[in-house]
């Protein structure tokens, strides 16, 4: 079956949104977090979370692509890339005053919510320079063309500009495309701990955070949806 990769564009949010669905809600961290919410208002609010991401690109480093399935012209897959970038006063003020607009809609689960991305933000900073190091947002491949290698296609045009900037490259994986990261050479510093029993879930959920080097070649390393 022929796939393109193709730059994603703001009229592909509702069809990311269907993928992005479809592709998390088994996620143990991700898929509780808003498990409460009701389907048409969780839609609605995720169109909202993409149309802001295509709309302040120049605010975050974002650089998204799609892959189509071009016998359907279905959307296979997504990913969401975060390049180098350096903000100018005024757009570090834009940024924080949308930054700090965030809402929830409605049975969202907002203690895990918070305690979750608390750690995560603080993480990243921790790791990531924004101005030098590549970071991979997103990654989703929808679960009917899982097993294709469409994951491996987003994450090599990532890679391949990161690599030639001789750049670091962090993700943060999840327990299910933890051999994808690890396949092209991401290598764990560190991971988040959740017992997600308070909040319906079951056991410890851990996110791994990785960090690879430029230049790496396949070893051990992180996760997504492949």
């Amino acid at each position: 079956m022929p796939f393109q990769l193709l730059p994603a564009e703001p009229s592909d949010i509702a069809d990311i949104t269907v993928i992005h669905h479809d592709a998390f809600k088994e996620d143990p961290i991700i898929g509780r977090l808003m498990c409460d919410v009701k389907p048409d208002i969780k839609h609605e609010y995720d169109n909202r979370y993409y149309a802001k991401a295509f709309a302040h690109k120049h605010l975050t480093g974002s650089v998204m692509h799609k892959i189509i399935d071009t016998e359907t012209r279905n959307l296979a897959a997504f990913a969401k890339w975060i390049y180098p970038y350096t903000l100018t006063p005024e757009q570090k003020a834009e940024k924080e005053k949308i930054d700090l607009a965030r809402s929830y809609p409605e049975g969202t689960n907002v203690e895990l919510y918070q305690k979750f991305f608390e750690q995560l933000d603080a993480k990243r900073k921790h790791y990531r320079d924004d101005g030098r190091d590549y970071l991979l947002h997103i990654l989703i491949v929808a679960p009917a063309y899982q097993r294709r290698g469409l994951g491996t296609m987003l994450i090599q045009e990532g890679l391949a500009a990161a690599d030639r900037d001789g750049a670091k490259a962090y993700v943060e994986a999840s327990p299910k495309g933890l051999e994808l990261y690890l396949r092209h050479g991401w290598r764990i510093v560190d991971n988040i701990k959740l017992d997600m029993t308070p909040y319906g879930g079951k056991g410890v959920a851990i996110e791994e955070l990785m960090i690879r080097q430029p230049n790496a070649g396949a070893g051990a390393g992180a996760g997504a949806l492949s």
